[in-house]
């Protein structure tokens, strides 16, 4: 079997050793049959701004160096975009999921994959679970610094409602202006119509 090289320092190997567009190393080969001690292939789901090749350098090799069937992804690129996923609105990312996920499903012949998200990853995968049938087709949901229950991006959700109710007239034109930058970004501020909606029924894990 081959062993995949395992990069440690992500910082030091940015634009030297990693390619953003590619997959990272040991995952994505679609002809990976999963054994019976790991049955359920492995998805990777990377965080904001980030990509595959990025966010995944030192999981997927040591998962694949393991005998996992390793696969990534990277959602939400603009169009034309290629350094930057997670900047599209996390329903529409949820949709690239649901394909990538029942792509991998269809080549491995696996029951279901395992999920492992970071960042934003640990939430655009709920939106898939509850209303893309992703409960189904997923047994395991590993979530690294989940943020759930939103986050405040560092105080831009509060300078924004500032900034809204300073100037209550922009602020239609200011919320399309950031949404138009980065749709995911207000819908994961804490208290978003996103996250009501998707946390309407009180479930955080699901089943």
């Amino acid at each position: 079997a081959a062993t995949y090289p395992v990069v440690y320092n992500i910082s030091a190997a940015r634009g030297v050793l990693i390619d953003h567009t590619a997959p990272p190393a040991g995952a994505n080969d679609f002809s990976c049959k999963p054994s019976a001690a790991h049955p359920n292939p492995v998805v990777l789901v990377h965080g904001l701004g980030a990509t595959m090749g990025e966010n995944w350098a030192t999981y997927s090799p040591l998962l694949a160096n393991h005998g996992y069937c390793v696969f990534a992804l990277t959602y939400g690129l603009h169009p034309g975009e290629t350094f930057i996923g997670g900047l599209e609105p996390m329903e529409q990312s949820s949709a690239e999921l649901a394909s990538f996920v029942d792509r991998v499903l269809a080549a491995t012949g696996a029951k279901q994959v395992d999920l492992v998200g970071h960042s934003e990853g640990t939430v655009m995968p709920q939106y898939y679970l509850k209303f893309r049938g992703g409960a189904a087709k997923v047994d395991r949901y590993v979530a690294i610094t989940p943020i759930y229950h939103g986050t405040t991006l560092l105080g831009i959700g509060s300078f924004l409602a500032a900034l809204e109710a300073a100037y209550p007239q922009y602020s239609q034109p200011i919320a399309a202006q950031f949404a138009r930058g980065c749709g995911a970004c207000q819908e994961f501020l804490r208290g978003s119509p996103f996250l009501q909606h998707l946390y309407a029924d009180g479930v955080y894990a699901v089943p």
